[in-house]
């Protein structure tokens, strides 16, 4: 499978399996990346339910999104925390988790305290690819937001049954902080997951799917709802584009994390 790699937060990251970085996923002049056809995204408001556990990981005017999984815990993209101009990764206390965001107005913010990833030693990623079924990361924070503001559960159920072809009910939708509408939150509502799939013979399944995020959306939450009730199925990690040129959304199921925030 021949892929062309556009991490969601403006990084580009090479794999065996992708073309050069200079053939890496372009939106049309105005267009950012990461839209599938039609622009779908929503406004929401940000202070109701599920809504309020979603927020941006502010770090020196950069951004990702993240999502409140315990009542000190986020939930995120693990790239969020490499830093490409150092080539090191970040520390924790580096971070702001802001939830409620709107404009410039917030209801609350946490610093980061230190965070959990699928490493037992953080590779050098200037050296060595970033597995995508690897990138996500749970962030610890100094205050109980989740007290104030609800979590979200994340599913256990088999990840496949959420693919297009496989889902009789319910539906999927994708929630974040987009770079091009970076002060508002906005969803895609009954957004596709279209495959799940393993990138090589070694590495863990992923999601492909066609849900319209973009740069600041990675780490953003892609759940299933049915009859009102909110699970995390995956979260979204990059951008990419298929031998077929097609663009597709790259996501990580929440089969890779769970065990780590549910004993």
């Amino acid at each position: 499978m021949s892929i062309v790699l556009a991490v969601a937060s403006g990084t580009f990251m090479q794999r065996a399996w992708a073309l050069d970085e200079k053939q890496a996923v372009k939106a049309p002049i105005g267009r950012p990346s990461g839209i599938k056809g039609a622009d779908d995204r929503k406004r929401v408001n940000s202070r109701e339910y599920p809504w309020r556990t979603i927020g941006r990981l502010n770090k020196d005017g950069n951004f990702c999104t993240g999502v409140l999984v315990g009542e000190n815990k986020v939930l995120t993209a693990a790239h969020c925390f490499w830093n490409k101009k150092t080539r090191r990764w970040s520390a924790a206390t580096f971070y702001h988790f802001v939830v409620g965001y709107d404009k410039g107005n917030y209801a609350a913010h946490a610093k980061g305290v230190s965070y959990q990833t699928a490493f037992t030693q953080l590779p050098d990623l200037s050296k060595q690819a970033l597995r995508r079924a690897d990138d996500w990361a749970i962030l610890t924070v100094d205050k109980p937001l989740g007290k104030q503001f609800g979590t979200v559960r994340l599913s256990r159920s088999s990840a496949g049954s959420f693919v297009e072809g496989k889902l009789k009910e319910g539906e999927v939708l994708q929630a974040g902080y987009s770079k091009d509408f970076a002060h508002v939150l906005t969803v895609h509502k009954k957004c596709r997951l279209t495959d799940y799939v393993r990138l090589s013979k070694s590495e863990k399944p992923i999601y492909f799917h066609q849900c319209d995020a973009t740069r600041g959306d990675s780490g953003s939450p892609i759940f299933f709802v049915k009859d009102g009730t909110y699970s995390l199925i995956a979260i979204h990690s990059a951008t990419a584009r298929r031998s077929s040129g097609k663009v597709i959304g790259i996501a990580v199921p929440s089969q890779q994390y769970v065990k780590f925030l549910y004993k």
